[in-house]
């Protein structure tokens, strides 16, 4: 892009910071940590900062290495988490003749659905210092350059696209969230008397720089290695508030107590299986496609059913029990589906809580886990 002289990575021991110099002096507007808001300058920078980074003075270690690397004052500077010698990505999107530039940082530890509180914290920490053990952290930094002068409204109004983009890009690998706590943006536009007035969703320009910064973000998510971690099902469930003791719990109300076995022992047994299935890719996937379709249906949006008839589970949707008979019938055989049905009949503790789906899901996990059990046991004794 003519607009862009250069861009360099600067190296200082394991920390680096990227410096995007400008053919000329262009206005910013931005939500950085050196030089935020509206301003001119010819040059912006990325400075990388340890993972575990904490200070009271942020802007004087931004200070400190602008000096170190000759970075002019009025430069326009981020602070990132994100291995920038690895995930730092540049791209050029051009639509109806309007050619854009983004570049990105991009990596996520502390990923959130706008509007929710950042949850799970440990976990999502655990797993962002695995990977920045090979070198890879992250955050989320947008910058976006125009080709054209810009109105402050316009400035604003792309910043839709490109915030949209970031999230699209997200939901693309498959997360829920659509950014980070620390993600900071910034759009970039040459001086002149003739501005753009409209650059959102709809635009050439908005459309361009979305372009420009999907494509960009997912390049870094995917050198990061930076998928949805989802686990196994069974932390699938405990999200939706679904844990191993209200499945027993569930699976005690409707256990005819045998003398020949030890009540504990059979607890051992059921979350043994429930571990051993856990790895099961075929049990997984249907868990994971009842989860799916409960959630799909509490929007009203399962084709060919009225809005509103989800939350009444229709006499007529058999979907949601083929589902729970094949788990059973997976897990036991023809007795799992005799137990599926019992389960379905009376519902059990957690299961009568449940929507169409993930009611029948249970009720074929834990009547196959059960039956698969009692089978085990029956076997032992002979």
């Amino acid at each position: 892009m003519k607009y862009v002289k250069d861009v360099k990575i600067l190296e200082d021991g394991e920390m680096a910071t990227v410096v995007i110099r400008l053919s000329e002096r262009m206005e910013v507007l931005s939500s950085a940590m050196k030089n935020g808001g509206h301003t001119v300058t010819d040059t912006l920078f990325i400075v990388q900062v340890p993972h575990d980074y904490e200070t009271g003075d942020p802007r004087g270690d931004i200070d400190k290495v602008m000096e170190k690397h000759g970075i002019p004052d009025h430069a326009v500077g981020f602070m990132t988490a994100a291995e920038v010698k690895y995930v730092f990505s540049t791209v050029e999107s051009e639509y109806e003749n309007v050619l854009t530039f983004a570049a990105v940082t991009a990596g996520l530890s502390n990923q959130v659905v706008a509007g929710e509180l950042l949850e799970n914290w440990e976990e999502k920490h655990r797993i962002s210092l695995e990977r920045y053990r090979m070198l890879v952290a992250g955050t989320i930094n947008i910058i976006g350059i125009s080709p054209m002068p810009m109105t402050d409204a316009a400035k604003i109004n792309i910043m839709m696209p490109m915030i949209e983009a970031k999230s699209a890009a997200l939901s693309i690998l498959g997360y829920r969230e659509t950014g980070t706590t620390s993600d900071a943006i910034a759009i970039v536009s040459p001086i002149g008397d003739e501005r753009e007035e409209y650059a959102g969703t709809g635009m050439p320009l908005g459309i361009s720089m979305a372009r420009s910064v999907k494509a960009a973000v997912i390049s870094n998510l995917v050198k990061r290695g930076d998928f949805p971690h989802m686990g196994t099902f069974m932390d699938v469930l405990k999200g939706k508030g679904i844990t191993k003791e209200l499945m027993w719990e569930a699976a005690l109300e409707l256990y005819i107590p045998n003398p020949e076995w030890d009540t504990g022992d059979l607890k051992r047994r059921f979350e043994s299986k429930l571990e051993i299935l856990s790895e099961d890719i075929n049990v997984s996937s249907l868990i994971q496609g009842a989860v799916a379709l409960e959630e799909i249906g509490n929007k009203d949006c399962i084709c060919a059913m009225p809005r509103g008839m989800f939350s009444k589970d229709p006499i007529h949707l058999i979907a949601d029990e083929i589902i729970g008979m094949q788990i059973a019938q997976y897990i036991a055989g023809t007795r799992g589906v005799f137990e599926f049905h019992r389960f379905d009949r009376h519902k059990p503790g957690v299961i009568s809580k449940l929507g169409p789906f993930m009611d029948d899901m249970l009720c074929g996990l834990i009547g196959g886990v059960m039956s698969s059990l009692y089978t085990d046991l029956f076997d032992e004794r002979s």
